[in-house]
């Protein structure tokens, strides 16, 4: 009887490739650049200017008018995000011979932790959920939100103009998606064939789209159905000056500006050892125009 393919088989292995083919890709790059400063307390205080004393003009032998200047103290809370994750002594004794088991998933563990920080950097609300901090759509004033038009509109070459002289320090980013970023290209191919101008960022290794000579990000995690009258697939644009003085910047606590990995042991209740990853970090805006947004664009 000659060999059949299915007793052939049994004496193959295939053949396993170590590692793991990345699958889910987001396209975020704040992150990138987002400067982070440490706190020792669970919260972060700084005061912004409310109100400020000027003079006035007198003719001789008026009484001089006495007047204080206010300020606005804010506070910006660290946040926990933690997970854990388990793997079974067996499984990681007896199948660790292509790939460490335990290393992948506390591997995994960190990208997803990393990915809720980046979602929440763009989309988090705290008076939602309290156990998160604002992202950038809470953060940005309604001083510093610039209207596409009453049920949105596509994006203008003139709706960046006046985005970032709503930074008027200077913003040193542009945020949009993916699909807002294509119809800007879109715009300059057609205002006369233009290139865009491009610079190389350090974080990123390669060149940066920039609109007059401020790089445009992407992040994919700001929504694209957001509500602008009888529409209800809007994006958002934002400019932001990033930096500890004055601008947007990250915060952590435990001196740790990463992520912490820490060993717990044996499960008690199974043959299991549990590793916790864990970052305390949050987001603090410290000047208001320091962050501005264009609401209602439909080229998402």
């Amino acid at each position: 009887m000659p060999l059949l393919k299915e007793e052939a088989a049994k004496l193959s292995n295939n053949d396993l490739v170590a590692g793991v083919i990345e699958e889910v890709i987001d396209k975020e790059d704040l992150l990138a650049v987002l400067p982070f400063t440490e706190t020792k307390g669970k919260a972060y205080v700084y005061n912004r200017e409310n109100f400020i004393s000027e003079a006035v003009f007198l003719d001789p032998n008026e009484v001089v008018p006495e007047e204080a200047s206010t300020f606005e103290e804010v506070v910006a809370r660290l946040r926990i995000l933690i997970g854990d994750v388990d793997v079974d002594k067996f499984l990681n004794t007896t199948m660790d011979d292509t790939n460490n088991q335990k290393a992948i998933q506390i591997a995994q563990k960190a990208k997803g932790i990393a990915r809720k920080f980046r979602r929440t950097l763009a989309n988090g609300n705290a008076s939602v959920n309290a156990k998160e901090f604002d992202g950038v759509h809470r953060l940005v004033t309604a001083n510093q939100t610039i209207s596409a038009g009453t049920n949105g509109n596509a994006l203008t070459l003139s709706m960046l103009d006046e985005l970032l002289d709503a930074v008027p320090n200077g913003a040193d980013v542009l945020m949009m998606r993916s699909g807002t970023i294509r119809a800007y290209r879109a715009l300059l191919r057609a205002s006369g064939g233009l290139e865009p101008a491009h610079v190389m960022m350090e974080n990123f290794g390669r060149p940066m789209l920039t609109h007059n000579g401020v790089p445009i990000i992407v992040n994919d995690f700001l929504p694209s159905n957001e509500v602008q009258g009888s529409s209800s697939a809007t994006a958002s644009i934002y400019a932001m000056r990033l930096n500890e003085v004055d601008g947007l910047h990250g915060i952590f606590g435990g001196g740790n500006a990463g992520f912490v990995v820490e060993d717990i042991g044996t499960v008690q209740n199974k043959d299991a050892t549990r590793t916790r990853v864990k970052w305390y970090c949050g987001l603090a805006l410290k000047s208001t125009r320091s962050l501005a947004r264009v609401r209602g664009v439909t080229n998402v």
